[in-house]
Formats: structure tokens, C-alpha cells, sequence
């Protein structure tokens, strides 16, 4: 299904410093999750991906500040960001890799 569109929710939100904030991602294919984060004026940097429901962080660190869940029944993922504070103020976005007879697509949101 190379037209599925993922969709992410909440779209936007805000939470006081200390806090836990609860991101969902539902997509029709998925093989590998991918989360980034972009602040105003910057690329956007990848701060996990999600494979065989194991969370790989690009930075060690981060283990702590965020979690990543898949519903078993469904391509449903959340992730949590702990503790938040002014740092993790920014746009996040997901994208997810799947293979299609042989071909690997990327797709995100739109």
C-alpha cells in the first residue's frame, strides 16, 4: 500500500515542566518506526527507531527521557517523552520503512 498515509496525534500539545507527554502513530505497514525531532531553523534529528520491537537510540541517553510501545494486535506505536522540560520543546515527526515485492519505500507525514 504505497498510499497509506501514516497519522499522528495529538498534533499539538503542551505539558508543564516534569511531566510525561503520550505521542500515538498508526500506520497500515510498518517494518522499522522512526521518530525526529526538529526545532525551529534545524533539520530534523532522528532520536530512535523502532525494529522487531527493539528501540535503537541514536543517542544513550535518551533511553530514560523517551519510551516506545507497539499494541500487539495492531500497527498502533506510542511514545513518551518523561520529564519534559524546555529542551524537548520542538516538532516531532515519524516515518516508518516498509518493503513492497522487493522495493523499500519511505513515508511520513504529509
Amino acid at each position: 500500500d504505497t498510499q497509506a498515509v501514516p497519522e499522528q496525534s495529538p498534533a499539538t500539545w503542551r505539558q508543564p515542566e516534569g511531566g510525561s507527554v503520550v505521542m500515538t502513530y498508526q500506520l497500515r505497514n510498518g517494518d522499522t518506526v522512526h521518530w525526529y525531532k526538529q526545532l525551529p531553523g534545524e533539520p530534523p534529528k532522528r532520536i530512535l527507531y523502532v525494529s522487531e520491537m527493539n528501540p535503537v537510540f541514536d543517542d544513550g541517553s535518551d533511553r530514560r527521557k523517551y519510551q516506545v510501545r507497539k499494541r500487539a494486535s495492531e500497527p498502533l506505536y506510542t511514545i513518551q517523552i518523561n520529564n519534559v522540560n524546555q529542551r524537548d520543546a520542538g516538532t516531532y515527526y515519524c516515518a516508518y520503512w516498509y518493503s513492497y515485492q522487493g522495493i523499500t519505500v519511505l513515508d511520513g507525514p504529509r
